[in-house]
């Protein structure tokens, strides 16, 4: 993976196998949030970011149970608030993936120049990425039982968890790095010493 800061954003070069692992990621992340899913999506964003209607209580799936905490400690604002939230909320995270995979256009013909997979990412685009990112890494931990440094530690001495924990880690730096560009893009906006003349 590679990364190219642009002038209105950033370029990520992934390598082919990265870019299919980050795309079936986040296609197992659809499935997961599909299943809890009351609805079916909405293709105009703006209604379903709007619609209301979900379940009553935590969901079972630890996965789902971190995506979608309760809100409040007291069990029935929790109900109420997750009753009138959580299928929008579901609705904005598989929204954010499409928008992911789409970039990635693994299988779809996507910019696999330069022997990779080239994205574009600009401001507009970078929540979506930053939701989807994180979604996938608090489903990850859910599943595995990463909650604490002394988990990662343990998890990553077991032969069948050491995988899971290092595309975990991958994640994270893709995360960081996307941010720290994009941040330092920002800065380099805001500052007009650092605009040429």
């Amino acid at each position: 993976m590679r990364l190219q800061p642009r002038v209105d954003g950033l370029r990520i070069l992934f390598e082919t196998d990265e870019a299919a692992m980050l795309d079936q990621l986040i296609t197992q992340l659809v499935e997961l949030l599909q299943s809890h899913s009351g609805t079916a999506l909405d293709p105009d964003p703006l209604f379903a970011s709007l619609e209301v209607g979900g379940s009553e209580e935590l969901p079972h799936d630890p996965a789902l149970a971190r995506l979608f905490p309760d809100a409040y400690e007291a069990t029935g604002e929790s109900t109420s608030f997750r009753r009138v939230t959580e299928q929008g909320l579901l609705n904005r995270k598989l929204q954010d993936a499409t928008q992911v995979t789409t970039a990635l256009g693994v299988g779809g013909g996507g910019d696999d120049t330069e022997g990779g997979v080239a994205v574009e990412i600009s401001a507009a685009t970078l929540p979506a990425w930053v939701r989807t990112i994180t979604a996938l890494r608090l489903a990850i931990a859910a599943r595995i039982g990463l909650d604490e440094q002394e988990d990662r530690v343990r998890l990553l001495a077991e032969e069948e968890t050491r995988g899971t924990v290092l595309v975990f880690d991958w994640l994270a730096a893709i995360l960081e790095s996307v941010l720290t560009i994009m941040t330092a893009s920002e800065a380099d906006d805001d500052d007009p010493e650092a605009t040429p003349s």
